[in-house]
């Protein structure tokens, strides 16, 4: 392709803001040629590098498609809380940006005031408050407290639906302040056991995957007067935004958080025994597995939960190795200390040897680049659900030398989390 993009450091000492990263380009930007430059000023986002100067100095060429790759980049950084603006332009390009009248919004000599500066913010436009936090191999961003007062939380059948035990489906009416996790379906006509698979719910959207391979994520939004139904084999749901937030990045030069590492540094910042934790994330590779046959075949020594890894095997599709990078993700679960007498005992299993225990599922989307910092929960999510979904899994950690897969892992994001306590059992909903 006729284009060239050099990643240069920017030149303090000449005034510039040193934050910026500088792309020179050259060649021609059109149709061909526009994905590359996406790319590039996608990875800057992705890297964190949320300040980018364009140097088109060297572009001889800029098309009608290529001016759309231009407005494209910039309309990105700018979601992502940032800007990407052409500090540099060769006479071609500022003579076709003039003519379109775009050079005021896409030049950076052109804005009056300057590049656009902005306080670090989440998508729905919440500025980082709080404190930063470094905790092992994470720095958590603008990290606000939970308080003390408890979500009560639900676990419903924990298990025995793997073991070819079920009984009847457990109905709930998913609000916009529910979340839930689990094998579950969303309301229809259909046997559950025959459609039960890998669910996540999040502020009033539904994310669900029939249980068979590659299977297309079906999902229901709560719009209006409609508020999406579930029907749960097995899982754990809860009533109320988590009070709790923060951004969060990797320490040092580490590429990437590990989602153990992450659970493991938000359950430090609170006494509770069991936090709700939801998040938010750029992916850089996600480890778990989904189910891929129905439980209406499930029997005694034929189940998911068998020790037979050959059995195991034919009903789990697991990841063998990260996965999903370069999408965004929303995660669910519950992350507890695993002491004696945890009521969430049945219900969760150790992230990572010798950490905390937790049970979480992945919602992943295209990638959307996020803004660093602290950002309202129910924005965010709305906004991801207005894109479609790619995949539900449940996220496994996979410790096994060298073959192993090892932990999902995610470049950054934010999260929210608060005190989890067990509910009594509301009357049931049941249904075939």
């Amino acid at each position: 392709m006729d284009i060239s993009i050099e990643r240069r450091p920017n030149d303090a000492a000449s005034g510039r803001d040193a934050a910026v990263v500088v792309l020179a380009v050259a060649g021609r930007i059109d149709a061909e040629t526009g994905a590359e430059l996406r790319h590039a000023v996608a990875e800057e986002l992705r890297r964190g590098g949320h300040a980018i100067r364009l140097d088109c100095a060297g572009v001889r060429f800029l098309s009608s498609a290529g001016i759309r790759v231009l407005f494209d980049v910039h309309r990105a950084a700018k979601t992502a809380g940032g800007t990407c603006l052409i500090g540099a332009a060769s006479e071609p390009v500022a003579r076709v940006l003039e003519l379109t009248r775009l050079a005021p919004l896409l030049m950076e000599s052109r804005q009056a005031s300057g590049p656009e500066r902005r306080p670090e913010a989440g998508p729905s436009g919440g500025t980082t408050a709080g404190r930063d936090l470094r905790v092992g191999r994470v720095v958590l961003v603008g990290l606000e407290s939970s308080g003390v007062a408890p979500l009560a939380a639900e676990v419903i059948a924990c298990g025995e639906p793997l073991r070819g035990r079920g009984g009847e489906a457990v109905h709930r009416r998913m609000a916009a302040d529910a979340f839930g996790l689990g094998l579950a379906a969303l309301a229809d006509d259909r046997p559950l056991p025959m459609v039960a698979g890998e669910m996540v719910a999040a502020a009033g959207a539904v994310f669900h995957r029939s249980p068979q391979p590659f299977a297309a994520v079906d999902y229901s939004l709560a719009e209006g007067g409609l508020v999406p139904g579930v029907r749960f084999a097995s899982g754990m749901l809860w009533h109320g935004m988590p009070g709790g937030r923060a951004g969060f990045e990797p320490a040092d030069d580490e590429p990437a958080v590990r989602f153990d590492d992450l659970a493991a540094a938000v359950l430090a910042q609170s006494a509770a025994e069991c936090l709700a934790l939801v998040v938010v994330a750029e992916v850089h590779g996600l480890v778990g597995a989904e189910l891929i046959r129905p439980l209406a075949e499930a029997a005694a020594d034929d189940h998911p939960h068998s020790g037979d890894p050959a059995v195991a095997a034919s009903w789990l599709s697991f990841s063998r190795e990260p996965v999903h990078a370069r999408r965004t993700a929303v995660i669910v679960g519950v992350v507890a200390r695993g002491h004696a007498g945890d009521p969430w005992a049945g219900f969760t299993r150790p992230l990572a040897a010798g950490g905390p225990a937790g049970h979480a599922h992945a919602v992943v989307f295209p990638l959307r680049p996020l803004r660093r910092g602290v950002a309202e929960l129910a924005p965010t999510i709305a906004d991801l659900a207005a894109s479609h979904p790619l995949a539900v899994m449940h996220l496994l950690g996979d410790p096994e030398p060298v073959l192993g897969s090892g932990q999902s892992e995610l470049v950054r994001g934010c999260c929210w989390f608060a005190p989890l306590e067990a509910a009594p059992r509301p009357p049931e909903e049941v249904g075939r």
